[in-house]
Order: C-alpha cells, then sequence, then structure tokens
C-alpha cells in the first residue's frame, strides 16, 4: 500500500484527489490548518485516511509532521501540494500584505512542505511530488497579478526542482488548471458558464497518473488541464 499526501485536502480540489487515491486503494494523509470536518472524515474507505492539523507555513510544525510520518507510517510515497489561496483585484489596489498572503500562501507551503518532507521521498522506490499551478501562470492576466505571480513561481519550481533531482527515483510535476467547478467557486461567480469548468474528478484523474509508478519518466512536466469538451 502507497502513502500519500494530500495538503489542504479538505477543500473542494483536495477532496477529489482524496477520493480518488481512496478508491485506488492507497493511503491517504490530509494536512491543514484546520481539523477535518465530520463529513470528510465519513467519506467511503475511511480507515486509510488520516487527517493532521499543520501549519505549512511553519518550517518547525513540517519538521516536526515529517518526523511522525516516519513513526506512524514507515515513510512517504507522494505529495499533492494543494494548499494555496486566490486573489483578485487590480494591481494598483493590490497591496503589500495581499501579495505577502499569496506568496504564503501558494509558494512558502509549496516550498518548505517538499523541503521536509523530500528526505522521505528520496527513501521511496518511487517518489513523487506534484504541485498545482494556475492558468495565469503560464501567462498572465489581468486583475491577478499577484496570484499569478505566486502561481508562476510554483511553475518555476517544479522545473527546477525536477531538474536537480533528476538522478533520483523523485519525479516533480505541476498541473495547471483554470476555474475548478467548486460551490465555492460557482457562488463567487453565479453568472459564469460552468459548463466549461473542470471538475475536481478531471484533475484529480491527471493527478493520480502523475502520482502512479507509470509515470516514472515524467518530470518537470506542467500539464494543461482546463479543455472541457
Amino acid at each position: 500500500m502507497r502513502t500519500l499526501l494530500v495538503t489542504g485536502g479538505t477543500g473542494g480540489l483536495g477532496a477529489g484527489v482524496v477520493d480518488r487515491f481512496l478508491a485506488q486503494g492507497d493511503r491517504v494523509l490530509v494536512s491543514d490548518v484546520r481539523p477535518a470536518s465530520e463529513a470528510f472524515l465519513s467519506r467511503p474507505a475511511g480507515q486509510s485516511l488520516h487527517t493532521f492539523v499543520v501549519n505549512g507555513t511553519s518550517g518547525e510544525d513540517l519538521a516536526q509532521f515529517a518526523a511522525q510520518i516516519q513513526s506512524q507510517f514507515g515513510g512517504l510515497d507522494g505529495l499533492v501540494n494543494i494548499v494555496g489561496g486566490f486573489h483578485w483585484g487590480a494591481f494598483a489596489e493590490t497591496s503589500a500584505d495581499d501579495l505577502e498572503k499569496m506568496l504564503n500562501l501558494n509558494v512558502r507551503t509549496t516550498f518548505l512542505t517538499t523541503q521536509a518532507l523530500l528526505p522521505l521521498l528520496l527513501a521511496s522506490d518511487a517518489g513523487r511530488v506534484i504541485n498545482i499551478g494556475a492558468r495565469q501562470a503560464l501567462a498572465g492576466a489581468a486583475q491577478v497579478s499577484a496570484y499569478a505571480l505566486s502561481k508562476a513561481a510554483v511553475v518555476n519550481f517544479t522545473q527546477s526542482l525536477a531538474q536537480e533531482l533528476r538522478e533520483t527515483s523523485v519525479t516533480v510535476n505541476a498541473v495547471v488548471p483554470s476555474v475548478i467547478d467548486t460551490p465555492p467557486n460557482r457562488a463567487s461567480m453565479p453568472d459564469a458558464d460552468f459548463s466549461s469548468w473542470v471538475t475536481p474528478a478531471d484533475l484529480a484523474h491527471v493527478i493520480a497518473f502523475l502520482a502512479s509508478p507509470e509515470a516514472r519518466a515524467v518530470s518537470g512536466a506542467v500539464i494543461p488541464v482546463y479543455h472541457k469538451a
């Protein structure tokens, strides 16, 4: 049984990824800054689901968490970095605090979590890291300068670390979604065309492949997942 960690796994995308991993028989660890709800914990195959409260911006918290994973589960085979945030606003109205929040939520969490858990992944026969970019990271967009900048950093980090680890068994890849079809996104954009949005399950299919042993030859990839036929 593989052991996989999904950070931010209680959110809309995270829950979709967790369900996909559980369905294929993996042991799934979920970390988030808040305790998981009873509804989240009651999902099928829940005996293979383990949740933890972890501050992904704290190196100390993450070091302790890595030690706990090693002690309790004997190692780690895959990491999906989903913790993140979004900010919408004109550039002239985006404050330094807004920028810092995006860098903390999207870049710092990905960087520090991967750094803390990399020794465990290197000890696996097929360690996997999957990060979450964004469509705006590739081409930018109006009204999302801080968000796009932070996600561009995640994409570059993915490619850089993949090069650094190219002689190891660890692969590092990223998926790049646009708007994901989740209840919060529908509520915030009620007039949008929901039929054009990809679902968490759509992304989970791609993430599951990248986390699999079959993806051993794929590293440094940045995969767009925003086409809906």
